[in-house]
């Protein structure tokens, strides 16, 4: 299987999903269900730590792709992720490009950068110290999330920055800054991801965005989107559970 760097530069949508529960079941029966890579949230999630995400990264791998999305992107938080192996990272409020310089900063070995040494469970606790080194700079992968409008007036700015493998846009907090927070339908919203979206293809960055369910990804696989997350662990679980309630008080 490709590295994530390399997967998302295809024109291939890659279907994920979020994972908000301290839960390596619900993570594999979604893989089993046949999605492609999932969005760990530490930012938000107050179930997952990073010896969670951790063990639910171990039940994901090498058959799909676990990507972590870090509360910031602070070297602290980058380098603790990073150990974990994990096959990628996601940063929030990635606004200017300085921010992502930053970002790809702390995410990389010397000489590009100034990500320190540990052994952890990315180098196989020591086995392929060496190995994961000398390969790490060109495997995982860095997405930089805009979701204000600060980030979305700097987009070009933000994809110049070398070592940012792909965008991904936050459409709900993007609409909290415009001060339409959860109107996903607004015009002026669609036109701030669609200004994203085209700088990206003309950069030639992947572009990703987080779709509340399936017919809203159906529409960005038709835009050429390639990162989608699709729903969520507890939403799927509220779902199919609300979807049977209904039917026995209805049928």
């Amino acid at each position: 299987m490709d590295n994530l760097r390399q997967r998302v530069r295809t024109s291939t949508p890659l279907l994920g999903t979020l994972i908000t529960l301290d839960s390596p079941e619900m993570a594999l029966i979604l893989q089993q269900a046949g999605f492609e890579w999932f969005f760990l949230d530490l930012e938000h999630s107050a179930l997952l730590d990073l010896k969670s995400a951790q063990r639910i990264i171990e039940v994901l791998q090498p058959s799909s792709y676990a990507v972590m999305r870090l509360p910031d992107g602070s070297e602290t938080w980058i380098k603790h992720a990073l150990d974990t192996g994990c096959d990628g990272i996601i940063i929030p409020h990635v606004a200017t490009a300085a921010d992502a310089q930053r970002v790809v900063k702390n995410a990389k070995y010397p000489p590009i950068g100034r990500r320190s040494v540990g052994i952890a469970r990315a180098h196989r606790y020591g086995s392929s110290f060496k190995e994961y080194l000398s390969s790490a700079n060109d495997s995982v992968a860095v997405v930089a999330q805009i979701e204000e409008v600060e980030g979305v007036d700097n987009i070009d700015d933000i994809l110049s920055v070398e070592g940012i493998d792909a965008i991904f846009v936050g459409p709900y907090d993007l609409s909290g800054s415009m001060g339409i927070l959860g109107d996903l339908a607004d015009a002026d919203l669609r036109q701030k991801v669609d200004h994203v979206r085209v700088a990206c293809r003309e950069k030639g960055v992947p572009f990703g965005i987080f779709c509340p369910n399936g017919s809203s990804a159906r529409a960005e696989v038709e835009q050429g989107s390639v990162l989608l997350a699709v729903g969520s662990d507890a939403g799927y679980a509220a779902a199919g559970a609300g979807a049977v309630l209904r039917e026995l008080r209805t049928g």
